[in-house]
């Protein structure tokens, strides 16, 4: 509606239909008249001299003269009402004023119309208009909506339908423009709603529906980027996560850019601290341990069940749980079962193990009943397990365990009878023992048991059967003579390798045998060590070598032998070195010293041959002394002669420089040249 109207009560269609104006401004307009009032009206006009014939009148009255009739005051209007044309005016002025009163009726609605009580099949197009343009004006969406179907209801055909779908087509963008605003403030659906109240049939309704789908669209992309944000949230993904929260702020809609993007920030850093208390519980159960392991599960159980990681702790609770799982098993298969039960009940409800916990107990139950070991016990053990269905989450670990313990009865049946049939202690009752316990198949859970029963069975047999040769072997030995001990050692040989007594036996027959060798090694050792006493240590090396290698005196006797050898040796070369030292000469005295340091260390006669060394050394000395006064270079070749490692060698050493430094003077040093022009003239030569 335009609030340009110019004249109250008239319309002007081609200003009723401009679609940017408010009809809230218009200047209200007078009540409408019904006929007979325009009529007497028009009667009152004409008569007060306003339409044409009046004016007299009109002036008469100004003048003072309107007392008097019209026809005594005005005589000329007596003789305008005597002419017909005079009524034909009159009448045709009626006509005109009548026309435009239809017209009016027809073309104009006054302010003051109710249109709540228009019967609108017969409603005429204007007064639609007017009370569509009212109801518009509310600028509400039912509002919009009724005055589209005041003016839709229109036939097609209408004069006035491009105007009429002009209209609708802007009331229709009002009514998109409130479910856009619905839509930022976050109401999808509300805006969809309003937006689909617009009538299919008008030629408006595309734009309805382009508009519904892009807000679906921006609405459903907007969700997208949310539900992937919590999906990295969920992953522990926290830079993925203010990744898409960031691309919220260019959805293009005013409640994801500001009040979703508000909450996931905050969702996010929220989530981010809530995963470094899990990353803790992780760490301290990576830890190991039961402790550590509680610990981890205490840390996660503190993040709630509205977080995003809610799924993840759970999950580590339940493997921090399934490792303790693990040491309580552990511990029932060590049989403290009283501690496995304890370990097991620090198992969280939030793990989801509640009935396997249940079952743990039930077996550790069990378990104890069977460590009794006795029939009983493990009767009961049976009994307990056997009550786990097929259901439960151990009912394997039940099936396996009933298996076994009653193989254990089994066994623990045969381990009794054995051990009646054993109790007599004869090598018959024995052996029957042993058959029975042989019958225990060894995958049984006593098979070990049986096995350890089997070994001691066994060596009381071999006890039984061997002590007669080792005892018999023993009073051989008593007599103490080569002869007695090797028969005592062919005694005890009778008992083979691994019975019982076989490691006392060997034990017994080594020291017989060193028992015997002493007594028939120990001459030829004293002989020897009495010819080496007397100097003969040629024959007392022989005497040592009759104990051959392996007797129990040998090493003693090749200790002796290595003795009497360097001491032969250093005499034999200590002679040798005397008798070429007597010679005399320089070259002969070192032959005598090279031969005396061959004289073995270990050999008692090494003193002497070190103190000839020096001895000879210092003759060697005083002979290049000596012959220094005559030949300086013979002398330095003959103290060259004396070896290292005495007081001769030292003084040698030092004499020698001082000789060669004698033969070798160091060489003048010459005069530096003089220059030319400073040369003496020659001398002549004389003859």
């Amino acid at each position: 509606m335009s609030q340009d109207r110019k004249t109250p009560g008239r319309w002007s269609a081609s200003e009723s239909l401009e679609q940017t104006k408010d009809i809230s401004s218009l200047v209200p307009l007078p009540a409408r008249k019904n006929r007979a009032e325009r009529l007497r009206e028009l009667r009152e006009l004409v008569t007060s001299g306003k339409l044409p014939g009046g004016h007299l009148e009109q002036s008469s009255k100004e003048s003072g003269e309107n007392l008097q009739p019209p026809g005594e005051r005005n005589p000329l209007w007596r003789s305008w009402s005597n002419k017909w044309q005079f009524w034909l005016a009159v009448s045709l002025m009626l006509l005109v004023g009548m026309g435009f009163v239809a017209i009016s009726s027809l073309l104009n609605l006054t302010s003051e119309s109710n249109c709540s009580k228009i019967f609108w099949p017969t409603a005429s197009a204007n007064d639609r208009f007017f009370c569509a343009q009212e109801a518009a004006s509310k600028r509400t969406a039912d509002d919009l909506l009724a005055a589209i179907e005041l003016v839709n209801a229109l036939p097609p055909d209408h004069p006035l339908r491009p105007r009429i779908n002009g209209q609708i087509e802007a009331w229709s963008q009002d009514i998109l423009r409130l479910g856009n605003a619905s839509f930022q403030e976050g109401k999808l659906q509300e805006a969809i709603a309003i937006a689909r109240k617009v009538p299919q049939d008008v030629p408006a309704y595309p734009t309805v529906a382009k508009q519904i789908e892009k807000w679906q669209s921006t609405w459903n992309d907007a969700e997208k980027l949310y539900r992937t944000a919590e999906d990295h949230l969920r992953q522990e993904e926290w830079a993925l996560a203010f990744r898409q929260a960031t691309l919220l702020l260019d959805s293009g809609n005013t409640f994801w850019e500001s009040t979703k993007y508000e909450e996931l920030t905050k969702v996010i850093q929220a989530t981010k601290a809530e995963g470094n208390k899990l990353v803790k519980a992780r760490n301290k159960a990576s830890e190991g341990g039961l402790d550590n392991l509680v610990t981890g599960i205490k840390l996660a159980q503190g993040i709630g069940q509205n977080s995003y990681l809610y799924q993840a702790a759970n999950k580590a609770i339940a493997e921090f749980s399934k490792k303790i799982m693990g040491i309580a098993q552990k511990r029932l298969q060590a049989g403290d079962w009283q501690q496995a039960i304890a370990i097991a009940n620090k198992i969280p409800e939030a793990a989801n193990l509640k009935e396997q916990v249940q079952d743990f107990n039930e077996l550790a139950a069990a378990t104890a009943q069977a460590l009794t070991g006795s029939v009983e016990g493990l009767s009961k053990a049976v009994e307990i397990a056997q009550k786990l269905n097929s259901g439960r989450p151990l009912y394997k670990q039940a099936q396996d365990l009933v298996g076994r313990w009653q193989q254990e009865i089994a066994d623990v049946k045969v381990l009794d009878l054995a051990s009646r049939m054993a109790a007599p202690g004869g090598v018959k009752d024995l052996r029957a023992a042993i058959a029975q316990l042989q019958t225990v198949p060894q995958s049984n859970p006593r098979s070990e048991e049986a096995r350890s029963q089997i070994g001691r069975l066994s060596r009381q047999i071999e006890l039984l059967e061997d002590s007669p040769y080792l005892q018999r072997a023993n009073d051989l030995a008593s007599t103490g003579d080569p002869n007695s001990l090797e028969a005592a050692v062919a005694q005890a040989s009778r008992i083979a390798q691994g019975r019982a007594l076989y490691g006392e036996a060997q034990g017994k027959i080594q020291a017989w045998i060193e028992r015997r060798q002493r007594l028939q090694d120990q001459p030829f050792l004293e002989r020897a060590q009495q010819l080496a006493a007397r100097g003969n240590l040629a024959e007392a090396i022989e005497m040592a070598r009759r104990i051959r290698s392996g007797r129990v005196l040998y090493e003693e006797a090749r200790s002796n032998i290595r003795t009497w050898e360097a001491q032969f040796q250093g005499e034999q070369g200590l002679q040798s070195a005397r008798q070429a030292a007597r010679a005399g000469t320089a070259d002969a005295l070192e032959t005598a010293i090279s031969l005396a340091s061959q004289v073995p260390d270990s050999s008692s006669l090494r003193w002497q041959a070190s103190e000839a060394i020096e001895e000879w050394s210092q003759r060697i000395l005083a002979m290049g002394v000596e012959q220094s006064s005559s030949d300086l270079a013979g002398a330095i070749a003959t103290l060259k002669k004396i070896p290292s490692g005495n007081r001769a060698f030292e003084q040698a050493r030092s004499q020698i420089q001082i000789w060669e430094q004698s033969l070798n003077p160091p060489a003048a040093e010459s005069p530096p040249p003089v220059p030319p022009e400073t040369e003496p003239p020659s001398r002549p030569s004389s003859r």
